[in-house]
């Protein structure tokens, strides 16, 4: 059975932004891509820079990791 799709969010500068909108934002990270990447591509990236991933059932949040 195919799960159901999950939205993909980003917190951004205290802000709820869509991964997609943040990678316009933010093409230079995205050069090495011939196609527009998905949102899991996406969440690799934003891994990679530092931000964790929470999710449930519906949606997938990134949020960039405190520093102690």
């Amino acid at each position: 059975m195919r799960k159901p799709y999950r939205k993909h969010f980003i917190i951004c500068n205290n802000k709820k932004i869509k991964v997609k909108d943040w990678m316009r934002l933010n093409s230079n990270y995205f050069e090495n891509f011939d196609t527009v990447p998905t949102s899991e591509q996406i969440g690799t990236v934003l891994k990679i820079l530092g931000y964790k991933r929470i999710e449930d059932e519906f949606t997938v949040i990134y949020s960039i990791l405190k520093k102690s």
